[in-house]
């Protein structure tokens, strides 16, 4: 039996796809059993095989052992969350998320930090020409300073308490529906669920790193005792939400 199991589940980890829309689980309470259970696929094709797999899977466990749970598996289709109708403006968001670090980081007593951000944003909005822009500036004048003169855990605590302080993922009520504000704002791109968290296209770099402050604020707002990382995933950003903290103010593209 250990091996016809083996084989089953390896071949169902064959099948999955990390970015797939696709999963099983039980049709009647939507639970998500082993050894599927973390599993996402590509199409809908696939995931019909990964449930014969499963339920030939879960027949083996109850003939050796009929107290095992049984579950009506099925394909499901995940929908990405769709940004709300009334998301924020990119320049509204950036004020919002760099308004409340600035008041972090003054009820933190971190004087020279906010002095750094705003001799840096000066220095930058001298060679912007768009007005539009100059919000942006000041977001990655703001997430560098973050990365340069405070430690992971400072910035942890700081953006906890800019989490408290932002209105624009206050309505939020999970991590996706956080993203997907931040995705309306213009601040991310291509959100995706995955099998460990998320993954986004970042809009906003400095230099080779993509700018995650809008994005960890908002986890943050939504789950305040979260220890999030956000790190490289391909050409994007991957988000999770223990490990951490780490990648807070910004995430290496390369």
């Amino acid at each position: 039996m250990g091996d016809d199991l083996r084989t089953m589940r390896e071949r169902l980890d064959a099948l999955a796809s990390d970015g797939g829309r696709f999963y099983v689980a039980c049709a009647r309470t939507g639970e998500r059993p082993f050894p599927v259970g973390g599993l996402r696929f590509a199409d809908r094709e696939t995931a019909a095989d990964a449930v014969e797999l499963a339920r030939e899977y879960r027949r083996t466990l109850e003939r050796y052992d009929p107290r095992a749970p049984h579950y009506d598996l099925v394909v499901h289709e995940r929908t990405d969350p769709v940004p709300p109708a009334d998301a924020p403006s990119l320049p509204d968001a950036c004020h919002d998320v760099t308004g409340a670090v600035f008041e972090a980081l003054a009820a933190a007593d971190y004087r020279d930090a906010q002095r750094t951000i705003l001799d840096a944003y000066f220095a930058a909005a001298e060679a912007t020409t768009d007005p539009d822009d100059l919000c942006v500036v000041l977001l990655r004048c703001t997430a560098r300073t973050l990365d340069e003169e405070l430690a992971a855990r400072e910035q942890a605590a700081v953006l906890r308490d800019a989490a408290n302080r932002v209105d624009f993922a206050g309505d939020a009520a999970s991590i996706g529906d956080a993203l997907a504000t931040v995705a309306g704002a213009n601040l991310a791109d291509a959100l995706a669920e995955t099998t460990d968290g998320w993954r986004f296209d970042p809009t906003v770099r400095v230099v080779d790193a993509a700018v995650t402050l809008p994005a960890a604020v908002a986890v943050l707002a939504v789950r305040p005792d979260a220890d999030p990382v956000f790190d490289r995933a391909g050409s994007g950003v991957r988000a999770r939400l223990d490990g951490g903290p780490a990648g807070l103010a910004t995430a290496p593209l390369q």
